[in-house]
């Protein structure tokens, strides 16, 4: 166990972080700019400093703090970040106690035709992140001072509702298209929150001096899929659009539209194998689909994370419904109903009871079905009539195979029994009924 200074300790990453630290047994220590208390955070302590301000920061590493994982974002002045590195890294020197620094993938630029380039590619860093490679240099020369330095590049996160993509998702909804930037082919190197703060848990247990690792759970997500995802979370079931990085500019500025536009293919290998860091959550797109971007009103549950990793397999399943049904695959598609008695009626009123009837006439059906059109589904509503059964809503429009929404057809309100057994959730009984105008 060890008492870890966290700065940046109520951002987004920072919030993921200490859970992950608080979880394993560290104590956190946040470094606040007021001292006044934040309930329910989890932290251990408070000390009060500002890193725009370093001056502010004398005395935060005192001798009890045994890690410092700096994640506040840069102040954009490089001599003030230069001096908030040597305010941190200091008290630590001679101690061969961790200083982990927060950069990140944007360091590389463009990646070209290279795949999945790792973390002896030379940096060429994009104008937002421009003197970043110093500051990195400047927190790995802290090794020859007795500091165990290490730096960690995350890609773009995602996750928890937030973080870049939450920006596609507000876009989608402003302006009815989902919308994505620079040329076609663009791709953002991914993480979700969760797994990005267990590496940040195993690069202050177990990394080397010296060492640098990229946060990258996916290593080159088409951001046009993104876009598309981050439609379906905003209820906008329409094309893609790219918007080049001159317009792009008008919404964002230069800077931030260049790296939006950015196309990267970034290996996060190197951890799992050094590490043993496993990057395990729903990639990037599955995120977006039927994750946290898009709320469920969920009822009779205490809020908590049982209750959400409930909630969590219960989309994952109606999700496994759409999946089968697009791609007409019928044992996938009959995987997530329980062999003992269920009940299904159909769309068109034809009541199925027991699995027998359900595989009959489900293996007759679904193939070719889906010739000319298919459907979306998501969960809108979960009451928990007890802590292994859940009644379910779900929305269900009608797409065309590029995503798009037919207007000409009603969409359907599937609702769902959904029962938890051997601790896998499937469907109990299942009603299809169309949308009537």
């Amino acid at each position: 166990m060890m008492k870890v200074l966290l700065t940046g300790a109520t951002g987004y990453i920072g919030s993921a972080v200490t859970d992950h630290l608080v979880a394993v047994g560290h104590q956190v220590v946040a470094l606040t700019r007021s001292a006044e208390p934040q309930p329910g955070r989890g932290w251990h302590a408070q000390v009060v400093g500002d890193t725009a301000d370093p001056a502010s920061l004398a005395g935060a590493v005192t001798p009890e703090i045994e890690a410092v994982i700096h994640l506040a974002p840069p102040s954009g002045d490089v001599d003030v970040d230069i001096a908030v590195i040597e305010a941190l890294a200091a008290p630590l020197r001679g101690t061969r106690r961790p200083f982990v620094y927060t950069s990140g993938v944007w360091v590389l630029g463009a990646t070209g035709d290279a795949q999945e380039v790792g973390e002896e590619t030379p940096t060429d860093p994009i104008d937002i992140v421009g003197y970043r490679p110093h500051i990195e240099r400047r927190v790995l020369a802290e090794v020859a001072e007795g500091v165990r330095a290490v730096v960690v590049r995350p890609g773009i996160v995602y996750g928890r509702g937030g973080g870049i993509p939450a920006i596609l998702v507000d876009r989608a909804r402003q302006q009815g298209t989902p919308e994505y930037y620079g040329v076609e082919g663009v791709r953002w190197p991914t993480v979700h929150v969760d797994d990005l703060a267990e590496l940040f848990v195993a690069a202050v247990e177990r990394a080397e001096p010296g060492t640098v690792w990229h946060g990258v759970g996916e290593s080159a997500v088409p951001v046009r899929d993104l876009a598309r995802a981050a439609g379906r979370a905003a209820g906008v079931l329409a094309a893609p659009q790219v918007v080049p990085v001159e317009q792009a500019a008008e919404v964002f500025g230069p800077l931030f539209a260049e790296a939006l536009a950015l196309d990267q293919s970034v290996s996060g290998a190197a951890a799992r194998t050094a590490l043993g860091w496993q990057p395990g959550r729903p990639g990037a797109v599955a995120e977006l689909t039927t994750g946290s971007y898009r709320p469920v009103e969920v009822f009779g549950a205490p809020e908590g994370p049982e209750t959400d990793a409930a909630v969590a397999a219960i989309r994952r399943v109606v999700a496994e419904v759409e999946q089968a049904q697009q791609n007409e695959l019928v044992d996938r598609f009959l995987s997530v109903f329980r062999r003992q008695e269920p009940v299904w009626t159909t769309g068109h009123g034809k009541r199925l009871s027991g699995f027998e009837e359900i595989e009959t006439f489900t293996r007759k059906v679904l193939p070719g079905a889906m010739a000319e059109s298919t459907a979306v589904y998501d969960v809108e509503r979960v009451l928990f009539l007890k802590p292994d059964v859940a009644a379910v809503n779900v929305r269900q429009q009608p797409v065309r195979h590029d995503g798009t929404r037919i207007t000409d057809r009603p969409e359907g309100r599937p609702f769902y029994i959904l029962v938890k057994e051997d601790g896998t959730w499937r469907v109990g009984a299942a009603q299809n009924t169309v949308v009537a105008d």
